[in-house]
């Protein structure tokens, strides 16, 4: 998740689920009805799961979309749905997805893209170039996706963030404002204490140069601030709770440019004082008040997990257990609906003993405990990157 919204709106979220999960044990139908607008007597439930996976550029594999259906008695895979309902591609290096409303974002980083799907059929409604519509310097490389209020943000290479109406998405110009803020910007997160200082978070990952940032954008009137700090070297993925700052650091590669691990793991920024709370991580993911997260350093034979809690400040280890084993993963996320952890995961080359990266991966679904889900694994496409989920409402049968 990737996370695609603040602590705040997730922990509604889960709180909404702990409301329904009473009223669900007790119905009489397996079979609950699904509607768009929840009512009375209507429950959010989680129907599906969305995997965007990279592809290979070097081995000209392209990247692909990959649907879990969660509704009815088993779960079903269905691969490569964009190409499959579009007749074409969605080319090298898609980095990111996102359900939002009735649509479906992609951040094609290679096509200089955004991708916009019917939530339903995969069917392409819109293709944004960021080129085309921001120019070539400041649309290049779109990489990450949020959402807030009926605006989708998209954060591009070119160090901006462009602002896309979702009411207008088929009346050209497509983004009606973009933002200038720091070097190789990649994930997003929105905060704030009250509506009136609600602001964007952008981590600005410099390329792993070690000039890392965090860019602000008030989104009452779209001013920027930049956070700097000599810990924040590589930021990558932020989660915000009111004014408190969660960010997923990669710190620092070796002379080698190798996987960046030194002093990489996720800190906390709580206005002048910036800490680290979790060592050793390079994957998380958030629901509630948990941080889950992976390690898996160059070199290493084993994956580490854990879980931060944010209210009480302790940090435990995470254990997935049961199922197939995760063997490299590289990329994880949190239902909010559910509590379950999706962990997805490289498949090891026998032969060599290093993950094969142009072989198609897999997702491992578990518990909040870390126990697998029964049925719990799915084949997705080569190079899985980004985790995002699909909502729905169930009508509850008494």
């Amino acid at each position: 998740m990737k996370t695609k919204s603040s602590l705040m709106m997730v922990a509604l979220a889960m709180g909404v689920f702990m409301m329904c999960v009473t009223f669900i044990s007790c119905s009489t139908d397996d079979n609950p009805v699904y509607s768009d607008v929840p009512s009375v007597g209507e429950c959010v439930v989680t129907k599906g799961m969305l995997i965007i996976n990279n592809g290979n550029y070097y081995n000209g594999i392209d990247g692909s979309l990959t649907y879990v259906n969660f509704i009815g008695d088993s779960y079903t895979v269905q691969q490569d749905v964009y190409k499959k309902a579009n007749g074409e591609s969605l080319g090298g290096t898609p980095n990111d997805v996102m359900a939002y409303g009735e649509k479906i974002y992609i951040a094609g980083s290679d096509e200089n893209t955004v991708f916009v799907l019917n939530i339903r059929t995969f069917k392409l409604i819109e293709k944004i170039n960021t080129v085309q519509e921001m120019g070539s310097a400041e649309g290049v490389n779109p990489r990450a996706l949020e959402a807030y209020g009926g605006k989708v943000y998209v954060s591009t290479y070119g160090g901006y963030v462009a602002v896309i109406d979702t009411g207008s998405v088929s009346v050209p110009p497509h983004y009606e404002s973009c933002y200038k803020v720091g070097s190789a910007p990649e994930g997003m997160a929105i905060g704030g204490t009250t509506d009136a200082d609600m602001a964007l978070y952008v981590a600005n990952s410099d390329y792993g140069y070690g000039n890392g940032s965090i860019s602000k954008i008030s989104l009452a009137n779209g001013s920027i601030t930049e956070i700097k700090n000599d810990k924040i070297q590589n930021p990558q993925q932020l989660a915000v709770v009111g004014d408190v700052i969660y960010v997923l650091d990669w710190g620092y590669y070796d002379e080698n440019w190798m996987q960046p691990q030194k002093d990489a793991g996720v800190y906390v920024i709580n206005g002048s004082i910036v800490s680290k709370v979790v060592p050793d991580a390079i994957g998380m993911a958030v629901a509630g008040q948990s941080i889950v997260t992976y390690n898996f350093p160059y070199g290493s034979t084993k994956a580490t997990y854990n879980v931060y809690n944010i209210v009480y400040g302790s940090l435990d280890t995470f254990t997935p257990t049961g199922g197939t084993p995760i063997e490299y993963p590289c990329a994880i996320a949190v239902d909010p609906n559910t509590g379950q952890v999706c962990i997805a995961s490289r498949k090891m080359d026998p032969d060599t003993g290093y993950p094969n990266y142009s072989m198609p991966g897999y997702v491992n679904v578990y518990t909040g405990k870390g126990q697998f889900v029964d049925s719990g694994s799915f084949p997705t496409g080569v190079e899985p990157h980004a985790i995002a989920f699909t909502y729905g409402v169930a009508k509850l049968q008494y």
